[in-house]
């Protein structure tokens, strides 16, 4: 079960949500590269199949596992939960770098003046 497989006994709860756990964190990339949605008749298409490529760089696709095992854990007990958080950091760190390395419009810079 990708990367959470010291919960194998959960594999058939989850199994049938799992292209729909991916499809939400591609969703999410896709905007933080694109400013666009995952759409069937757009540029990004969503997966509908397991053969199916994610259409960003390969430095990112990581993050779909990453985002698809948190929400597998955030289902879970707070046990599972607390495993489940670093998965959700490792997701959330790669689209700041994809909103800061580039993405399809280029870098993205947020500054914010501090007073004095």
């Amino acid at each position: 079960m990708f990367q959470t497989s010291n919960d194998v006994e959960d594999l058939e709860e989850f199994l049938p949500y799992l292209m729909d756990y991916i499809n939400e964190g591609y969703d999410k990339m896709v905007y933080a590269w694109a400013k666009t949605h995952t759409d069937a008749a757009g540029e990004y298409p969503p997966f509908t199949e397991d053969t199916d490529v994610s259409l960003l760089p390969a430095w990112t696709h990581r993050g779909l596992a990453d985002y698809a095992t948190w929400l597998v854990y955030r289902n879970g007990n707070p046990q599972k939960q607390n495993r489940g958080l670093p998965f959700l950091n490792a997701f959330n760190d790669l689209l700041i770098r994809i909103t800061s390395e580039g993405g399809k419009n280029g870098p993205v810079r947020n500054f914010i003046n501090i007073p004095r």
